[in-house]
């Protein structure tokens, strides 16, 4: 209720996605909701599958398809084969997090007859403009969140605490940082039973860029793991409105009003910088 005058429709997950753990009736609800309402309504399965996973993965694809869901972003790319299978590949979104960084592979993707991809969030802004306008509307990119720097299936929690022998229930929680030795800032880290991801200290904004390539991109998608329901609905709310002309205005308000450690990320950064290059 808080988000549907904002925003022009929900990403959602249950059994095979991180941090958005719906259940099945959760997820009927949600849909319903969404037609009611006239938002878009999409199911997100972000894991990796694994060969045990292939009667449940069946399964829970018919419950998709009796859904009718706008579309389904998913990233490992045994998914395709199933979403073939029952005749849902067109409504695929393929975000493979650090893979699609050129046009070549966007239009490889899309000939698969996807309905569109996620664009890397290591992209210079620079190979991010050119990419969506060779590739208009196939592109989604993310706009604002945590951008997730690891997916392992190691269970780096579980490891962590055994070496320390302590008990924690420590599972999907989203309370929890992780601080390296020679650096200060808290990266959010999560583990649930498909493995660990861990996730910028920043949030990454591009108020100033969204006017630019707006025209070019499928859907921006707003993230809101880790972020308070009121700073997710005021950045939704500026970039509803914002322009070239009014982004410095909206940004300062966002820091003002919500302060944060919010970040262009690597947008005006090479990627591969080492440190002392950095330093």
């Amino acid at each position: 209720d808080k988000l549907k005058y904002v925003c022009d429709g929900f990403i959602v997950g249950s059994h095979f996605t991180s941090g958005y753990n719906y259940s099945l009736d959760d997820l009927r609800r949600i849909n319903d909701y969404c037609k009611e309402n006239k938002l878009k309504y999409y199911i997100c399965i972000d894991n990796f599958i694994n060969e045990e996973d292939r009667t449940q993965i069946y399964s829970y694809f018919d419950f998709i398809k009796g859904l009718n869901v706008d579309g389904i972003y998913f990233h490992d790319l045994g998914i395709y084969s199933i979403a073939k299978e029952l005749n849902l590949h067109n409504k695929l979104i393929y975000d493979g997090y650090t893979i699609l960084c050129n046009s070549l592979d966007v239009a490889f993707y899309m000939s698969k007859g996807l309905s569109g991809v996620v664009l890397s969030r290591e992209l210079t802004f620079t190979e991010l403009e050119t990419i969506v306008r060779n590739n208009p509307k196939c592109c989604d990119v993310m706009i604002f969140g945590h951008p997730r720097m690891s997916y392992s299936k190691r269970k780096f929690l579980t490891n962590y605490f055994k070496e320390i022998n302590i008990h924690y229930d420590y599972l999907n929680k989203k309370t929890l940082s992780l601080v390296e030795e020679k650096r200060n800032y808290k990266m959010p880290i999560i583990e649930d039973q498909s493995g660990t991801k861990i996730y910028t200290d920043y949030i990454l904004q591009m108020y100033k860029e969204l006017p630019i390539i707006k025209p070019y991109i499928n859907r921006a998608i707003v993230d809101t793991l880790f972020i308070d329901d009121d700073k997710v609905i005021a950045a939704l709310r500026d970039y509803k409105h914002v322009t070239s002309e009014n982004a410095d205005f909206l940004l300062e308000g966002l820091y003002t009003k919500y302060p944060d450690n919010y970040s262009t990320g690597y947008l005006y950064q090479k990627t591969n910088i080492t440190k002392d290059e950095q330093d």
